[in-house]
């Protein structure tokens, strides 16, 4: 229900009293599947707008709108090409202890790549209710002690609480079973629902089957089995723990879950990845969210588990969102910069070939370039830049723009471990996958990474497009992606592990 006279909701004593199970209990009526919390500063306020993160990478577990670039108004500097601001608005609203919905529809994130430093912005305006001065600088909202609580739905939907000081929420949530998500945040691991105040282990038991409550499910009996419960694992560890539970399965038969979580066999060959989910309860939905606790994971086939540094990995397949390939459409940029097939198969055309930073590619001759990014510097300066690529009279043949680039580099890859997996299939049976005991773990990474890693030819374009039918019925299969040599992943992180799980 939506309320919209104005109260203020959380000087009240039912906001005061309210407990974490019980403000658990209103998130699950509501649909939120994950709870994160921040403890405000004082400089977390409707002034200063606060701190979530430097990059936007670091905040994939928050679901944003479409990301805008636009103008900086900031004096902080003056370098005009460094007065660059990317938006992302926010499916936001306030919650009262009753589960009142208050929206908020001005709410959003504000990413300055030049200091850089991720803001919220907006959290207030609109809203139709009365904040009592908990997050106003000149009132109560420098008060240390400040708890901000979002509840995030798979919608989307973000539903946020404020825990006051001298509330019991503020008091209990050191306590509670969390993880690190990042030097901001902290995530609650939680059950679906809970009807009355149970034990933890019972709590647990209520799980359901989705995607995230499963992941949470999984962590918990992690989390409980420990002597010390007031120093929970780590989302990492809780990971470690994992694979080494799965690589002592050896040889898994090729799965995935259903969109009830169930097992079901899986007959494809691109299998790896599947089981690798099914195992760790992550059901596909199509959603480019991490996988598990803020992870990604990322697993890539080898003949022997020592042969991974040559292997070429996937990073991404966005489609292009300008020049020629958008403006004229797929069928006329493949006649325009495509080749006949060259092994013969007629009324066929093919756009493929590496693309490499500032080198030309002979089959299609095209040039990629970081336009709007000073590679020297490492600094973004144009918010209107892209990843671009150029014909020999500098026509715009496909572009990615810098802010759609952040939007896939900001759900997937803050954090992500790499797992080599063979496997084998025998007549009649399902194939079979071994994932390996070594493990690669990467840590801290930002849009300026990823073009830096594109810029010294890293990272590079390789597309596998074509045009089927051309002289009859014509027909197009899109294939745009970005990839990477394996030994080269450490380029787009700030930190990296090589873990053996059977050693955690």
């Amino acid at each position: 229900m939506v309320i919209s006279k104005k109260r203020s909701i959380y000087d009240e004593s039912s906001s005061k009293e309210l407990s974490i199970e019980k403000m658990l209990n209103i998130y699950a009526d509501l649909g939120a599947s994950r709870i994160v919390y921040k403890k405000l500063s004082p400089n977390d306020n409707s002034k200063n707008q606060p701190y979530l993160g430097g990059h936007l990478t670091d905040l994939g577990f928050i679901p944003t709108g479409e990301i805008v670039a636009s103008q900086s108004t900031s004096g902080k500097t003056k370098d005009p090409k460094r007065q660059i601001k990317y938006t992302a608005s926010l499916n936001y609203s306030w919650i009262s202890p009753e589960g009142n919905i208050y929206n908020a529809p001005n709410a959003k994130l504000i990413y300055y790549p030049q200091y850089p430093e991720v803001r919220f912005s907006g959290f207030l305006a609109g809203a139709k209710f009365d904040m009592g001065g908990w997050m106003d600088p000149y009132k109560k909202g420098r008060d240390q002690g400040r708890v901000l609580i979002f509840g995030i739905k798979n919608t989307g939907e973000i539903l946020a609480y404020l825990a006051t000081p001298e509330s019991r929420i503020a008091k209990e949530i050191n306590d509670y079973p969390s993880t690190e998500l990042t030097g901001v945040f902290r995530e609650l691991l939680i059950p679906r629902k809970t009807t009355a105040v149970k034990s933890q282990s019972d709590m647990f038991d209520d799980l359901g089957s989705s995607s995230q409550t499963m992941v949470a499910e999984r962590a918990a009996q992690y989390l409980l089995s420990r002597n010390n419960e007031s120093q929970p694992l780590s989302s990492k560890q809780t990971l470690i723990n994992e694979l080494k539970r799965i690589h002592l399965k050896h040889w898994i038969e090729s799965k995935r879950l259903n969109k009830n979580g169930i097992e079901i066999p899986y007959s494809a060959q691109n299998g790896g990845g599947y089981t690798m989910e099914a195992e760790l309860g992550v059901i596909p939905n199509g959603i480019a969210e991490p996988d598990f606790m803020g992870w990604e994971v990322k697993q890539f086939a080898v003949k022997r588990f020592d042969l991974i540094n040559s292997k070429a990995l996937t990073l991404m397949t966005p489609e292009p969102n300008g020049g020629i390939y958008v403006e004229r459409g797929v069928e006329a940029f493949v006649r325009q910069y495509g080749r006949a097939n060259t092994k013969g198969i007629e009324n066929r055309y093919d756009f493929n070939g590496i693309h490499k930073a500032n080198t030309l590619c002979d089959s299609t001759r095209l040039t990629l370039v970081t336009d709007g990014y000073d590679a020297e510097n490492d600094v973004i300066t144009s918010g209107s830049g892209g990843l671009v690529l150029i014909d020999s009279n500098d026509n715009i043949a496909s572009s990615w723009s810098y802010a759609k680039l952040m939007e896939i580099w900001k759900r997937k890859h803050a954090k992500a471990v790499y797992i080599p997996s063979m496997s084998r299939k025998e007549p009649d049976h399902l194939k079979e996958y071994y994932y390996g005991n070594e493990v690669r773990l990467f840590e801290g990474t930002s849009i300026l990474q990823l073009l830096k890693a594109v810029s010294d030819g890293h990272v590079y374009y390789d597309p596998g497009i074509k045009l089927e039918n051309a002289n009859t019925t014509p027909k197009t299969k899109r294939r745009s992606q970005f990839r990477i040599k394996s030994k080269a992943l450490d380029k787009l992180y700030d930190h990296q592990k090589v873990v053996d799980v059977l050693k955690n």
